[in-house]
């Protein structure tokens, strides 16, 4: 018997495929032709790398489930009926008039699109392509609603809101009941055409609702309501379901089967669980299976535009690789991700582990670790493509940075067939890629240890750092490169030698040879570091020791 998969997204896709009943009920499970897997976002608002997690998840569970050989559809949806709530500092102050209308009919304030909504639909989807497998269908929820997609989900829902009712107060306290007057419904105001600041007074048998416009108030802003009184009608699709309903309406509509959630929408009577029970009692169709995952955190905090540590996605791709920020999120779901700039060089060598266990160039003595190592590499990729052999992020980074500007990436090319760190076997665009990358992050985002620049000169300053010991040492060690082609253990072996002989201790002797290149006290792996700059010219910069 063939076993089960240890990896997350087939374990999330099997179960998908082999549900049998209802969560709530004990309805069958309905025969499907294919299998939906949503993703959705606000897409106002600050665009970093944590708001591409949700999507990229999705796109694993939908590879899996493709994987299993059934049909399978990867959908997106754009909830844009939402409401202006704050002006950001790059809009004009005269759109505070905005605030409570729907970001949809908002016009584009920089002119470039059809609305402020479009504008920024565009630019996430934009990015968002450039980080997923295959493309998704995209729908936009105010156009649906106009369209009248969901008017058969609105009736039902209209005419069973008190069972609506019901299970939302099951998780309510006594004294934080829904009023008796609440509506699933809510409508845009036809005079001024804000959409949070319309209260339903009353349903009506006819399944139309009487609305009131009054102000509401934001967190730091007030959407001014102009008092006028209303009668709407929902199948017209002029507003929009509560989002505790109107995510029942969507799985139902599109058979939806499985859609990304933070980890917040775990508990009793979240969101996520009461649109479960909406959709099984009321619309009678089977809920969808969560993808619960914990969001990503920088340096220990959440990212914040106020706090300054957003990582954008374009700034994610100055350094790095979509198929890395896939890797990084495909790991286990529920377990924090804190990302820092710093670490970056690790999370490359966690990769290229996984690149060669893939291509079976490294074994993995528990065979089940293996697997799953092999399957999150699998993915993590955009497209099929060979083993890549490529060289370590951080000899990319040391190598970028003692080449000229100008032919940065033939020289880093030149040093490392020369150190033997390509054999010819490798995917030159590969390395090429990731020389590029590692130079771009050495400049922006390297720790000071990191960063470093050879001196083709001993100055006086640094001469009168050193002991009589170091410059003792540092001159024998030059004599000695000179003899014979050294390897890097070689010339690690050369460098305890020389240490011990002139008595001095070896950390010593490596702070003086790195104070003598790069005028710190540290720097990268001394014999590495002494072969990627040719021992020639360390030779010729070590003999101005004196």
């Amino acid at each position: 018997m063939e076993e089960k998969s240890l990896f997350w997204a087939d374990q999330l896709a099997e179960k998908i495929v082999s549900r049998k009943k209802f969560h709530y009920t004990d309805e069958k499970v309905p025969k499907l032709e294919k299998f939906v897997v949503k993703s959705a976002a606000s897409v106002s608002g600050v665009l970093h790398i944590g708001r591409l997690s949700d999507t990229i998840r999705c796109d694993a569970v939908f590879r899996a489930l493709k994987d299993l050989g059934v049909k399978a559809d990867f959908i997106w949806t754009a909830d844009n009926v939402d409401p202006l709530r704050k002006i950001p500092k790059e809009i004009p102050k005269s759109y505070e008039k905005y605030i409570g209308v729907p970001v949809t009919d908002i016009p584009d304030p920089w002119g470039c699109h059809e609305s402020y909504e479009e504008h920024h639909k565009a630019a996430y989807l934009e990015v968002v392509n450039q980080f997923i497998h295959d493309r998704m269908k995209t729908y936009s929820m105010r156009e649906e609603y106009l369209k009248g997609t969901f008017r058969k989900h609105i009736e039902i829902i209209l005419k069973n809101y008190k069972t609506i009712v019901d299970i939302q107060n099951k998780y309510r306290g006594k004294d934080n009941k829904l009023r008796d007057d609440w509506s699933p419904w809510q409508p845009i105001c036809e005079k001024c055409g804000k959409i949070i600041t319309t209260r339903v007074i009353k349903i009506r048998e006819d399944g139309m609702v009487e609305y009131e416009c009054k102000d509401y108030d934001f967190k730091t802003m007030t959407a001014k309501g102009c008092g006028h009184k209303g009668i709407d009608d929902p199948k017209k699709g002029n507003g929009k379901l509560m989002y505790k309903s109107e995510l029942a309406a969507q799985w139902a509509n599109w058979k939806v089967c499985t859609e990304g959630f933070g980890k917040e929408y775990q508990v009793p009577g979240s969101a996520f669980w009461i649109n479960g029970e909406i959709i099984e009692r009321v619309l009678r169709f089977p809920m969808a299976e969560p993808i619960f995952y914990e969001h990503l955190i920088i340096d220990g905090e959440k990212m914040s535009a106020s706090m300054g540590n957003v990582v954008y996605p374009k700034d994610w791709l100055n350094v790095a690789t979509p198929e890395l920020l896939r890797f990084l999120y495909n790991k286990k779901l529920m377990k924090t991700r804190s990302f820092s700039w710093k670490d970056l060089p690790m999370l490359f060598d966690d990769y290229d582990n996984h690149e060669k266990v893939y291509f079976g160039k490294e074994n993995v003595e528990n065979k089940k670790e293996e697997e799953h190592m092999k399957r999150l590499f699998e993915i993590s990729q955009l497209k099929k493509k060979g083993y890549s052999g490529n060289v370590s992020f951080d000899y990319a980074v040391m190598v970028s940075q003692i080449v000229p500007e100008k032919t940065f990436l033939d020289s880093s090319i030149e040093i490392m067939k020369k150190t033997g760190h390509l054999k010819g076997t490798e995917d030159l665009d590969s390395v090429k890629m990731r020389i590029s990358l590692a130079r771009e992050w050495a400049k922006k985002y390297a720790p000071e240890r990191s960063r470093f620049e050879i001196r083709d000169k001993v100055t006086s300053e640094i001469k009168s750092k050193l002991t009589g010991k170091q410059k003792e040492s540092i001159k024998k060690f030059s004599e000695e490169l000179g003899k014979k082609d050294c390897t890097e253990e070689e010339i690690m072996d050369m460098c305890r030698e020389i240490a011990k002989g002139t008595g001095i201790e070896t950390k010593d002797f490596f702070q003086g040879a790195y104070l003598s290149l790069v005028g710190k006290e540290y720097g990268p792996r001394l014999p590495r570091f002494v072969l990627a700059i040719g021992k020639e010219r360390v030779i010729r910069i070590l003999k101005g020791v004196g």
